[in-house]
């Protein structure tokens, strides 16, 4: 009876620790698998394939446990006496995974329309670097285009994008330093999101330079319009990308094969002139995936595609903190999906 006992109050702490295993397993699984299927399609779009998103729609676990005792006793005329003991425990987990295409006519949209402004104004408040997330959503900030024709597949002719990114970088040190901030104002009954400039910010050359830069008189707030304004020198143009645009923008930092490029698997991006575009020119600072023939041991994320293995190198910061942003922006803008029907429902080890 005592080592029943033994076994079955071994048996009440297996629930809990199967819990806290099983949460911890499937939460890495989770984080591993979303990470690869970003990184797949971002490849993917670089040589014009069709990317494919998977949502998971529900991970259920079954747990099963059975115990069983015995006890025999042989009982001799001539000591000793023998005794017998025989303890059975067995352990079985049934998870069940149900996926969903993320698509229909809600999904389409939200895939092609602009980013809105106020998920534009939640993220530049929301701890990111400003040059940072206006590299990622923006595509125009008044005449200044950033590399517009890489919201699509990869352009030929070099984008225009030198400008903006002096502008992206001058209002990230301006943010920085309080002089500016990203807010809401009502003009004429009217919300606007817009650039308030505080007061401490008024002289400050920098600012001078910025208003200078944008063709600015002296406000103190400047509403954003995604309309073209000509002659205002108070309305700022910005216009957003999409998401799939920032998906096709971050594609172009993905490093093919040389043997690809060689055999025009690869669209190449040449300035006027003729004179071959490196597209780390615009990306090398902010997003970059390297690519290898032979798996890669220190990578934070890495997926095998036409024969070799794309990532991300662990070591760099500046492309991990962007792929982090990536996946915040899809989720605000693609993860509102309701209703999804479960496309393949898997159940694992029957």
């Amino acid at each position: 009876m005592f080592f029943l006992a033994l076994l079955l109050g071994g048996c009440a702490s297996v629930g809990p620790k199967a819990l806290k295993d099983a949460r911890f397993n499937y939460n890495l699984a989770v984080q591993i698998s979303a990470n690869e299927q970003m990184l797949l399609n971002l490849v993917r779009l670089r040589y014009r394939d069709n990317p494919v998103f998977l949502e998971i729609t529900n991970i259920s676990t079954q747990f099963s446990l059975s115990t069983g005792a015995n006890a025999g006793a042989d009982i001799k005329e001539v000591y000793p006496d023998t005794y017998s003991l025989g303890l059975g425990l067995s352990y079985a987990e049934k998870p069940t995974i149900s996926f969903s295409p993320l698509h229909g006519e809600q999904f389409v949209k939200r895939l092609l329309s602009p980013i809105p402004l106020e998920h534009l104004i939640l993220l530049l408040n929301s701890g990111w670097r400003v040059d940072r997330v206006l590299r990622l959503c923006v595509q125009r900030i008044q005449n200044f285009e950033n590399a517009a024709t890489a919201s699509g597949p990869t352009p030929e002719l070099k984008p225009e994008f030198e400008d903006f990114l002096k502008i992206a970088k001058l209002m990230q040190r301006l943010y920085a330093k309080k002089y500016i901030d990203f807010v809401y104002r009502t003009i004429d009954q009217k919300i606007y999101a817009g650039i308030q400039v505080h007061p401490a910010g008024e002289k400050a050359p920098e600012v001078k330079l910025w208003r200078q830069l944008l063709g600015l008189k002296p406000h103190s707030f400047y509403p954003f319009t995604p309309e073209l304004v000509l002659e205002s020198d108070f309305y700022i143009t910005l216009q957003t990308r999409s998401l799939i645009g920032v998906l096709f923008y971050l594609s172009h930092g993905v490093i093919p094969p040389e043997t690809d490029l060689k055999k025009g698997k690869i669209t190449l991006t040449h300035y006027p002139d003729g004179r071959p575009f490196d597209w780390q020119e615009l990306l090398g600072d902010l997003f970059v995936v390297r690519v290898s023939q032979t798996f890669p041991a220190e990578a934070a994320v890495a997926v095998r595609y036409r024969g070799h293995w794309f990532y991300i190198s662990d070591y760099d910061l500046n492309t991990k903190s962007t792929f982090v942003l990536l996946g915040q922006l899809f989720v605000l803008e693609a993860g509102k999906e309701k209703g999804l029907v479960p496309l393949l429902t898997i159940p694992i080890g029957q």
